[in-house]
């Protein structure tokens, strides 16, 4: 199955959800388990709260987990199997695609597969098989090619919750 992730500074997007991009973890169990992920011992209830904006999106395990609530809410959603392996594909800026593309990748294959955890108290048993990345942005003109006949230069604005990102393409050429 491949899924299609925004890590957004704002929001996580998939194709089926959009939720906050807020984690609260908690050693106890809360008081509802909606939106809630458990994981190594841990609870944690995802879109909720406000993260710091952090520019190493690696730099703790919180996206990590949010990408975890959102595979789980696209399964649910495509009403897929929760034992299942997974393809990621995932955007990054523009500006930092080429230095942060390998560590991020990295960060989301992790060696321990497959990944086991609840999510709303259902178990789900996923294995990541690889993950793809791509600037963020440009798969809205993939989709789209006509676009970009017969336009020598165009100029793509990919506005987020809390950034604007830039690509300019000529002859639709990054």
């Amino acid at each position: 199955m491949i899924i299609g992730i925004d890590h957004g500074y704002y929001a996580i997007k998939t194709r089926q959800v959009s939720f906050p991009s807020g984690i609260i973890g908690y050693d106890y169990e809360p008081y509802t388990m909606q939106n809630v992920l458990q994981y190594q011992g841990k609870y944690y209830v995802c879109g909720t709260g406000r993260q710091t904006l952090v520019k190493n999106k690696t730099s703790n395990d919180n996206y990590y987990l949010l990408t975890l609530a959102a595979i789980a809410e696209e399964i649910k959603h495509r009403k897929a199997e929760r034992k299942t392996e997974v393809i990621l594909a995932v955007g990054l800026p523009l500006s930092s695609f080429g230095r942060e593309k390998q560590g991020f990748r990295e960060y989301l294959l992790r060696k321990e597969q497959p990944v086991r955890f609840l999510y709303e108290s259902e178990l789900y048993e996923i294995t990541i098989k690889d993950v793809k990345l791509f600037p963020q942005g440009y798969s809205a003109l993939a989709l789209h090619p006509e676009y970009l006949k017969n336009e020598p230069s165009v100029l793509l604005v990919d506005i987020g919750g809390w950034t604007v990102d830039l690509m300019r393409l000529d002859n639709a050429v990054p």
